[in-house]
């Protein structure tokens, strides 16, 4: 052979070493859950978390394995436990589920084995099992209060559709730019409970509730469609409830209380058919406006004390009751309303599953 068939020869062996060994190199990624994901708790504090990813190329296993992050108490860490098999592995993909305990932030930690060798890993570092609401209804269910609030417990957050975030105002998916009660309240259950909370807001315009049925469309909105699509984007089941505060542009209109109540049992009606189950609504007392008169905010007022007597949904707070001291302008809550706006709902929801302030 000669001195240049040999270095030919040479180089060859080593491409093909290069080769096989990115060959063997294995990627794995998890596309759920995904970072500061809130799964709602079930009534025996617990949740089937499901974990989806890819893997190229197929291993003999997936495993995944949780453990409770930093400073976290609450929880219960579980160890690595097998999801799927290389038989389970479509197209590079993987499904499979993990049941976790209600608490938080939890550390999700996935890999993939061919047979006692870890070729792959991802990790997703905040997963929480806790509570998980839709809030809805008029401005001051939006980003109208002032100042904008901050949630302090970093166990707090808001869904955006695609990924979740701290819960800092504007809420996503909610009009205006301003602040909301709903960091505040993220707050106050985060302590009692010490789960982590999050919030979907579904107040894309402010309209009375003629203007949420079915099959109505509002200026450019379906107000109905989003919020059925806003309950979609969450696993079944995935949903707390509907925090629903809505009522002073019904005052304006003059709707009576009969009215009301017959709309917003259409609403929770179809929305609940359409979702696949029954959620539990919470409907506040507001029907306050400054141009309205008080006999028109009273018709508004008893159509939502009717939603209450007659079960249609559970009793939310009354906020009619926080007058002008309260208020930044006349309508809206300045840092003393959005308080106690929070305030009054951690109460009702305290009230409604028996929780207590810690």
């Amino acid at each position: 052979m000669t001195t240049m068939s040999k270095v030919t020869a040479f180089c060859g062996v080593i491409l093909l070493t290069i080769g096989s060994i990115y060959a063997e190199v294995t990627t794995l990624s998890i596309s759920s859950p995904l970072e500061r994901q809130v799964y709602q708790r079930t009534d025996k504090n617990q949740t089937d978390v499901i974990i989806t990813g890819t893997v190229n190329p197929a291993v003999d296993i997936i495993e995944v394995k949780a453990e409770l992050a930093a400073d976290i108490k609450t929880g219960e860490a579980v160890g690595w436990t097998k999801i799927a098999e290389r038989k389970d592995i479509v197209g590079g993909k993987f499904s499979g589920q993990l049941s976790l305990k209600s608490g938080g932030w939890y550390v999700i930690s996935v890999r993939g084995k061919n047979g006692d060798a870890v070729v792959a890993e991802a990790t997703v570092s905040k997963v929480g099992v806790g509570e998980v609401f839709i809030t809805a209804g008029q401005s001051n269910s939006a980003n109208f209060g002032k100042p904008k609030q901050t949630a302090k417990d970093d166990r707090v957050v808001y869904f955006k559709g695609r990924d979740f975030v701290p819960a800092k105002d504007p809420i996503p998916g909610g009009c205006g730019r301003d602040g909301s009660p709903w960091p505040i309240l993220g707050d106050l259950i985060a302590e009692s409970q010490q789960v982590p909370v999050c919030f979907r807001s579904c107040t894309p315009t402010w309209a009375e509730v003629e203007k949420w049925m079915p099959g109505v469309q509002h200026k450019s909105f379906n107000l109905y469609n989003t919020l059925l699509g806003r309950v979609r984007e969450l696993p079944k089941d995935g949903v707390r409830a509907i925090l629903w505060h809505q009522g002073e542009s019904d005052s304006l209109a003059k709707t009576s209380a009969e009215t009301y109540r017959d709309r917003m049992k259409t609403i929770i009606d179809s929305l609940n058919k359409d979702a696949g189950y029954d959620l539990t609504w919470f409907v506040a007392q507001a029907s306050l406006h400054s141009k309205s008169e008080e006999a028109e905010e009273k018709e508004v007022a008893r159509g939502q004390e009717l939603i209450w007597k007659e079960g249609i949904a559970k009793r939310g707070p009354n906020t009619d009751e926080l007058g002008p001291e309260y208020r930044s302008d006349k309508v809206h809550f300045n840092q003393k309303g959005l308080t106690a706006h929070a305030e009054r709902w951690f109460k009702a929801l305290a009230d409604e599953y028996k929780w207590k302030s810690r």
